[in-house]
């Protein structure tokens, strides 16, 4: 089921982010900038290695930040680097929030109105898929009330539990 507030448009996929024709994807990422792990590997090897070698040229990073590269050989233009590591590989709601909103305002400020999200984070120490989405759910929606000219959010998985909880959030942020 869709949702829609303020123009924009919200939907949870569950899929092949790598698949999605959308001006944006957003990975999770640790300080190094490393593709190694989750989704980050998954888009770096059908991407291509470059993205990663553009994202390290930014390295190391602080949580909380976003670094935008190209995204390769995908249909989407550009891949969201959001930094939901520490140093000692956990995460925190706090970090997450503040990575989500950030990718939202430099997205909005270029004029992307597209993204797509997976489930950031969830499985990081110090977050849960519930936590997660709805973290990136009440983001997603003060963006489109601040008045952020987005068209389309999706939310995107491969893994049933975070798609059960992100269909669950836009219930309740939504209705």
């Amino acid at each position: 089921m869709d949702y829609k507030c303020n123009g924009t448009t919200f939907v949870s996929l569950y899929g092949d982010i790598t698949d999605l024709d959308v001006d944006a994807i957003a990975v999770a990422s640790s300080p190094s900038l490393c593709m190694n792990a989750g989704i980050a590997l998954k888009v770096k090897d059908k991407a291509g290695k470059s993205i990663e070698d553009e994202a390290l040229n930014h390295a190391p990073s602080v949580p909380g930040a976003v670094v935008i590269t190209s995204c390769g050989d995908l249909k989407a233009e550009h891949l969201l680097h959001c930094v939901i590591l520490n140093e000692e590989k956990k995460a925190s709601p706090q970090v997450l929030r503040q990575c989500v909103r950030t990718a939202f305002e430099i997205s909005n400020g270029m004029g992307l109105k597209s993204i797509a999200i997976p489930a950031l984070g969830s499985a990081f120490p110090g977050l849960s898929p519930k936590t997660s989405t709805d973290i990136i759910v009440d983001e997603a929606k003060k963006a489109a009330l601040d008045g952020m000219d987005f068209i389309n959010i999706s939310f995107v998985v491969c893994d049933p539990a975070p798609y059960r909880y992100y269909k669950k959030a836009l219930k309740n942020h939504f209705n």
